[in-house]
């Protein structure tokens, strides 16, 4: 039994170009290769002989709406009907398109990855799924998730329920509107740089992006292992909490979780006492040059002083490398990216944790045949990953690395002094979407301006929280919190104390009522439930 297509002579001198290989200088190479091609048989065989299969088929139908509903968000709408019990028995579950759930195609927000139907789900979907939530569909995602906007998705933008005209955040940007407009009360993304947190900020719904590590990621289209994480989004900080219970737990699956311990606290805390917590405003994330809105500094700065009346007040601080964060993002995500997701079929390797083949294939098959219908930012993030790898010998990677334990220390250092640090989640409003193409430059600059906070903490893995907490001209504005390690639920626990004292997610349909943030006085929106 062969195993895959055999390489033609000429294929192997083009494999072996960029290696600067002179395949004829070796005797005997073809037995060679058959040799390992034979021992490559032997283990598909008793791969197919001796492990389980694919889960037998799902507990629900499923129909493709894309592009149907007004927001653009739903990808597939699913008929599921869950168990009736359990901790999560009374909220509707949507998931990103870029996260597994059996049964239904999932495409990543583009044409590159066709006809790809899980076998299984996600684990953190079996975990929702188990406590009582009902599967209500997939949301669109942006294209391979290579975007902070809404504008990159195969299936047309996601608007923004609060205008139209603007964006909804990315890349998890359908899960977003569907919240906002509570057509779902729960949901699962992914979040390399802010990709729960943007869409929650600007479409005036929360975002969890967890501790490195405490939910698993397993199932979910991987970018790079170490930046990785599982997000959590619902419109109040109580059904968050519930979710984070759920999912949250070891998974051998998932070689993220080494040594990761368990969180503190847990959902029934969520009335917990504050009054004893300090709160640092971090004033380097403040005031981006050619990026900041003053009116989204005011906001978040007002909504602080409204916090501090709650805990044992605030004062400011300063993390010295947060305003690099950015650009030491940059070279672990593109070339762990280009490792991952394209040399690796977006398994990674060399570790111990679950392998999803069937993805392997098709991603590879997408490599091999789809190429042409890669997404732009994909495109350029592969280009980029090859030549600046080539150009610097991975030593600027191994440079950004250092610096990130500088950061993660720098962070931890703060988190000393003060129990929760605060800055806005998003520097800026919702942008306006673009009306037809952009040129390269422009479309990268608009679906990544927005990541100079949120990405900071996917380098040191702390727990970062995204609270609505103002409006201005109509629009939701972001707050977020940062805690320790495994402080999750103490995060959740003041953001529910300020939903139901200060602000709650805002309406869209209401959006016209609500009046811009006056700097030094406390506003409030519905109270949370």
């Amino acid at each position: 039994m062969m195993v895959g297509h055999r390489s033609s002579r000429a294929d192997l001198n083009w494999l072996m170009q960029k290696w600067n290989v002179d395949i004829e200088a070796i005797d005997g190479l073809d037995a060679l290769l058959d040799s390992m091609r034979a021992t490559y048989s032997r283990v598909d065989a008793l791969a197919e002989a001796k492990l389980p299969k694919s889960a037998s088929a799902a507990p629900w139908t499923v129909e493709r709406v894309a592009g149907s509903d007004p927001h653009h968000a739903w990808m597939f709408r699913t008929k599921h009907q869950a168990s009736g019990s359990g901790t999560l028995a009374d909220l509707r579950l949507a998931v990103k398109d870029s996260i597994a759930v059996a049964g239904v195609p999932m495409t990543a927000g583009s044409n590159f990855l066709q006809g790809f139907t899980p076998g299984r789900s996600a684990v953190s979907v079996e975990r929702a799924l188990e406590a009582g939530a009902t599967l209500v569909g997939t949301a669109v995602c942006e294209g391979l998730c290579y975007s902070g906007s809404s504008f990159t998705s195969a299936t047309g933008p996601v608007l923004n329920p609060h205008d139209p005209e603007r964006s909804a955040g990315g890349s998890t940007s359908g899960c977003g509107a569907l919240l906002a407009t509570q057509q779902a009360d729960i949901a699962l993304g992914t979040d390399l740089g802010g990709s729960v947190r943007n869409p929650a900020a600007w479409c005036g719904v929360m975002a969890l992006k967890p501790t490195f590590g405490v939910v698993p990621y397993t199932g979910a289209l991987a970018t790079e292992f170490s930046m990785d994480h599982l997000g959590l989004m619902a419109r109040d900080a109580g059904s968050l909490a519930r979710l984070l219970n759920a999912v949250a737990g070891p998974d051998t699956g998932d070689p993220r979780q080494a040594g990761v311990a368990a969180l503190r606290g847990d959902a029934g805390g969520i009335h917990g006492d504050v009054s004893d917590l300090r709160i640092g405003i971090v004033t380097d994330g403040f005031g981006w040059p050619d990026r900041s809105d003053p009116r989204v500094d005011a906001a978040v700065r007002n909504a602080v002083e409204a916090l501090a009346r709650l805990c044992a007040g605030a004062r400011e601080t300063s993390v010295a490398l947060h305003r690099s964060a950015r650009d030491i993002h940059v070279p672990i995500s593109c070339e762990g990216g280009l490792a991952t997701v394209f040399e690796q079929n977006s398994q990674g390797s060399n570790h111990p944790g679950y392998y999803d083949g069937e993805l392997a294939q098709a991603f590879g098959d997408a490599l091999e045949n789809n190429i042409d219908l890669l997404p732009l930012n994909g495109t350029v993030s592969l280009i980029a990953g090859t030549v600046l790898r080539h150009e610097t010998r991975s030593r600027v990677l191994a440079a950004a690395q250092a610096l990130r334990v500088v950061l993660r220390q720098q962070y931890d250092a703060a988190l000393e002094e003060f129990d929760v640090l605060v800055m806005p989640t998003v520097p800026m409003l919702p942008h306006r979407l673009p009306k037809g193409p952009l040129a390269p430059a422009d479309h990268q600059r608009l679906a990544f301006e927005m990541h100079d906070n949120n990405c900071a903490t996917n380098l040191t893995g702390h727990p970062a929280l995204s609270v609505p907490c103002a409006m201005i001209d109509g629009l939701p504005v972001g707050m977020l919190l940062i805690g320790r390690h495994l402080d999750d639920h103490l995060l959740l626990r003041l953001a529910h104390r300020f939903q139901n004292e200060v602000f709650a997610s805002p309406s869209p349909k209401a959006s016209g009522a609500h009046r811009d943030v006056e700097p030094g006085k406390e506003f409030r929106h519905d109270r949370a439930t």
